[in-house]
């Protein structure tokens, strides 16, 4: 009798634990772009798609393409297009930024050897009022660079461990170390530490609270306000890059570009 309710009491007992199950993102298709390309950048928010090319970066819409090359830099290190109307390119080998005005004209070179202390620029991206994310190796500090009054304040303390990915956005700068710690720091330098990030093939950050990690040609989408990853349903389709913004996400194939409209809670 006492077996017969002790298993009546387990059942009752394990009827009760929530069983969580992995949520599920939908998407709907909009188009796809035949593309001849080696690396897909993103989509800017007018909706411009940009890719490079043997060294070239191109920049093209429903209507038209734009191209920018400078073969006297080197090779293409990173590219950042928050702004479509500045477009930020880095060329490592030279420890250079180049500007870019809307269709790709060149408007400043900004090489970093020429500062009164020169730093070495490991990792950059286009912040407010005129000024650029710099992360200098040699000192392992993030700066804010003036490129109008030629002017840099350095706004952190030494970066211990080395940084292994970063984005930006106007007001902050993101990183993630090799522990897979996630930062954040304000551009007047307050710095968070945002919690540990699963291991992940790539990443998009979007916010503080918010990021895209690809994993096994899958997209999990992951908000701190919540208690469990998310899958981005994509059909199973094969891809090897992504990009997500202003409610379009788009996947890179070996030669197309798929854009998706999709709603990330």
């Amino acid at each position: 009798m006492k077996k017969i309710k002790k298993v009546v009491f387990l059942i009752i007992l394990f009827s009760c634990i929530p069983m969580w199950t992995q949520e599920v993102i939908k998407t709907i298709l909009i188009d796809s772009l035949e593309v001849k390309t080696d690396n897909y950048i993103g989509k800017d928010n007018l909706k411009n798609d940009y890719f490079s090319f043997k060294n070239v970066i191109k920049k093209r819409n429903s209507s038209q393409e734009y191209e920018y090359q400078n073969l006297s830099l080197g090779k293409i290190k990173g590219i950042c297009i928050t702004n479509p109307l500045q477009v930020v390119v880095f060329y490592e080998d030279f420890n250079s930024l180049v500007l870019l005005d809307n269709q790709l004209n060149e408007t400043q070179q900004i090489n970093a050897n020429r500062f009164e202390t020169p730093i070495k620029i490991e990792a950059f991206g286009l912040a407010s009022q005129n000024q650029v994310w710099l992360y200098d190796g040699f000192l392992q500090k993030i700066n804010l660079y003036n490129f109008k009054t030629n002017t840099i304040k350095i706004i952190s303390t030494p970066i211990t461990e080395k940084i292994k990915d970063y984005s930006s956005d106007y007001n902050f700068f993101y990183w993630i170390d090799e522990s897979n710690t996630f930062y954040s720091i304000s551009i007047f330098g307050k710095i968070k530490n945002l919690g540990i990030i699963p291991t992940y093939d790539s990443i998009q950050v979007i916010d503080e609270t918010k990021y895209i990690i690809k994993k096994n040609n899958e997209l999990l989408y992951f908000n701190s306000n919540k208690p469990l990853e998310q899958k981005i349903d994509l059909n199973k389709k094969s891809f090897t890059n992504f990009f997500y913004t202003i409610g379009i996400l788009s996947i890179f194939t070996d030669n197309q570009i798929i854009n998706y409209k999709i709603d990330l809670p």
